[in-house]
């Protein structure tokens, strides 16, 4: 048997993401030492008894001094804390990734701090959920998900070759953008949605609500997310998700036009565009798992 193609993976935050990473890699090759890096025992007591992680330490330079691939799964406001901790801990030929919404913030200050061809290259799997802590966690949570890695001029090959074989390693199909393009794409098909729902949820009053069914239910899903977190993510791209909210404010007036001019065919007309649209979406997905 071929040697695995990452001895010892470091994931730093062991919920949702941080534990269903630890799965995929068990899952695609039990060989691999998976640590859990976190700042509260409990917690990584929890992704232990789930089997997310082999070990675990409160302390990142020790956590990652033997990893051949470190992977930040926190918040975004804690990505300097752990940068800097690991800074002169990292083995030579060890690779730094992510699993944040935003990019261009993010692969700066990684820059910044481990330098602009340093070991640091951006990735966001589009895969989650609205759900927290590692009991949610799951191991398929990655397979047939799209995963944006965000190379600059400054990445090394070598290293974005090593972050593209991870991703693909636990089932991800992965796309190339650059940080900026990543935020002004994840702006509509993943913090715009966000918001609406939010949107969606807060229209609403007590009376109402209640006689909400499943088509309710499915379209404001997300809404359920952290808040904290969804807050970090919106003030971290507020420019791109901006340009979002006008576009979606433009389509929506539009459509308001239709309605208010009784235009039969032509509110026909514009939900049949985004039924094919959708429906094309889901083909597309549904091929990918095949």
């Amino acid at each position: 048997m071929d040697e695995p193609i990452f001895k010892t993976v470091a994931v730093i935050g062991t919920g949702v993401l941080g534990g269903s990473i630890g799965l995929a890699v068990k899952a695609a090759d039990e060989r691999i030492t998976v640590i859990g890096i976190g700042r509260r025992k409990s917690t990584l007591e929890r992704a232990i008894k789930a089997e997310a992680i082999d070990d675990t330490t409160l302390d990142t330079a020790k956590g990652v001094s033997q990893a051949d691939i470190v992977i930040l799964a926190i918040p975004i406001s804690a990505y300097e804390k752990h940068l800097l901790n690991m800074r002169d801990a990292l083995p030579r030929n060890a690779v730094v990734t992510d699993v944040g919404s935003t990019k261009a913030i993010v692969v700066k200050l990684a820059q910044n701090i481990l330098g602009k061809d340093g070991p640091f290259v951006g990735s966001h799997p589009m895969a989650g959920s609205e759900r927290r802590g590692v009991e949610f966690a799951r191991a398929d949570l990655f397979n047939g998900a799209t995963c944006i890695v965000t190379p600059t001029q400054h990445t090394k090959a070598s290293c974005l070759k090593r972050v593209v074989k991870f991703w693909k390693m636990l089932g991800a199909n992965v796309v190339r953008l650059s940080p900026l393009e990543h935020d002004k794409a994840v702006a509509y098909v993943s913090h715009l949605p966000h918001i609406l729902a939010a949107l969606i949820i807060a229209c609403q009053n007590n009376k109402h609500i209640k006689l909400a069914g499943k088509g309710f239910i499915d379209t404001t899903r997300v809404a359920s997310g952290s808040p904290d977190m969804w807050r970090e993510i919106i003030l971290t791209n507020r420019k791109a998700i901006l340009s979002a909210i006008d576009q979606a404010d433009e389509q929506l007036m539009y459509l308001r036009d239709l309605i208010e001019a009784g235009d039969g065919e032509g509110i026909e007309q514009y939900l049949a565009r985004a039924k094919t649209r959708r429906d094309a979406l889901i083909a597309k997905q549904l091929k990918h798992l095949d």
